[in-house]
């Protein structure tokens, strides 16, 4: 039983050592030196040298190119539904779905998805 408990204990100690071992090997490391960015003499300093800033768009102008999307993406979708509903009525009630009528289905999920992100943007 003594021996038992020698092994265990002297194998948690070894794991200890070892483990603070690894984390010590990781610490001796440091940070890594960066080289210091020398500028070009040939580029002249001053607002010559600074690109020009990208021009914001305009709020409105923005919403409402994201309502003519909405609106257009919502016709295709009403569109699409209406396909997908006559293709069902279409199919048998005991024959299993087409795949075309499957695919039908995800265009549809795919397009309300896009509508649903763009309409949470806005």
């Amino acid at each position: 039983m003594e021996t038992g408990r020698r092994v265990f204990l002297s194998s948690i100690v070894f794991t200890l050592v070892a483990v603070k071992g690894l984390f010590a090997g990781r610490q001796r490391q440091g940070p890594v030196h960066r080289v210091p960015q020398i500028p070009d003499a040939n580029v002249p300093d001053g607002p010559l040298s600074e690109e020009p800033p990208v021009p914001r768009r305009d709020p409105q102008e923005v919403l409402k190119e994201n309502q003519k999307t909405l609106r257009r993406d919502a016709d295709r979708l009403v569109q699409l539904a209406q396909e997908l509903k006559d293709e069902a009525d279409k199919t048998e009630q005991t024959s299993v779905l087409s795949l075309s009528l499957v695919h039908k289905a995800e265009e549809v999920e795919k397009l309300a998805k896009q509508i649903k992100g763009l309409a949470r943007a806005s």
